[in-house]
């Protein structure tokens, strides 16, 4: 009877003290986690354009990114834009998929390459590599969907008219899953962070802002990204100072022609 009191209270003992050390263990992990997170409030007040670890302040930092339904932490390396693929394309085409736009297989393959080139230059800890030999590992999905993108290869050759073209899709759709191992949200989200596009004050940038700022440049010299106010990584400018002279230029020859 006493040896199992004895024990009981000693049972209860470990109990809590198991729970100190786990809440312990908690509260020193969440601590670390708050501190490299970046938050909007974390972001260094700069006017004009300078490279994103510059307006973060840091090089590295924790993040919490989606991961289809879930998130993952990761450790991203914030890079200058002379470190990231060639991104002018990019832009327009992520606005057409949040805006629900049509863009051609082509265009999706054209996005989804610099997104993955991003990625793979962001991630730090875990690496790209090392993130997509876990998936590879564990998602059985894949290797059925490369024997099914197979089998449609060979029925492709052997069809034809409406009944080609719906493989077709098919094929295309499996290509993308087979292809590009990470979700697409966490693709998005990571190729975001490499840009700044939530961090610095590109997506306030509109249509007529730009005009205003080519005419500008038109008007009193320089580069049209001087007369856009804001923060902005460096790779910014030449984005801005492109688009800006594009529409810039379709405004003039629209304006000519309705005076014609």
């Amino acid at each position: 009877m006493l040896r199992r009191m004895i024990e009981a209270a000693v049972e209860r003992a470990l109990d809590r003290r198991m729970d100190l050390i786990e809440a312990a263990v908690e509260k020193a992990v969440n601590k670390v986690i708050e501190s490299r997170t970046v938050r909007p409030d974390k972001k260094l007040t700069m006017e004009g354009f300078h490279p994103l670890q510059d307006i973060m302040g840091n090089i590295y930092e924790w993040l919490f990114v989606p991961f289809g339904n879930n998130e993952i932490l990761v450790e991203v390396r914030y890079l200058s834009a002379t470190q990231l693929p060639d991104v002018d394309k990019l832009f327009h085409l992520i606005d057409k998929q949040e805006k629900k736009s049509n863009i051609s297989h082509q265009q999706m393959v054209e996005s989804l390459n610099i997104q993955e080139k991003c990625c793979r230059a962001i991630l730090h800890s875990p690496t790209f590599e090392e993130l997509e030999n876990a998936i590879h590992k564990k998602d059985k999905v894949i290797e059925g969907k490369r024997k099914h993108l197979e089998n449609i290869r060979k029925l492709l050759n052997s069809s034809s008219g409406a009944e080609k073209q719906e493989l077709q899709m098919e094929y295309n759709e499996c290509e993308l899953f087979v292809s590009y191992i990470l979700p697409a949200n966490t693709m998005l989200a990571l190729t975001s962070i490499a840009l700044g596009m939530d961090i610095t004050d590109i997506r306030k940038v509109t249509k007529e802002k730009l005009i205003m700022a080519y005419s500008r440049a038109r008007l009193y010299g320089g580069r049209p990204s001087n007369y856009i106010r804001g923060t902005f990584t460096d790779g910014d400018r030449d984005n801005i100072d492109d688009y800006a002279t594009m529409l810039g230029l379709e405004e003039e020859a629209k304006n000519k022609k309705q005076k014609e």
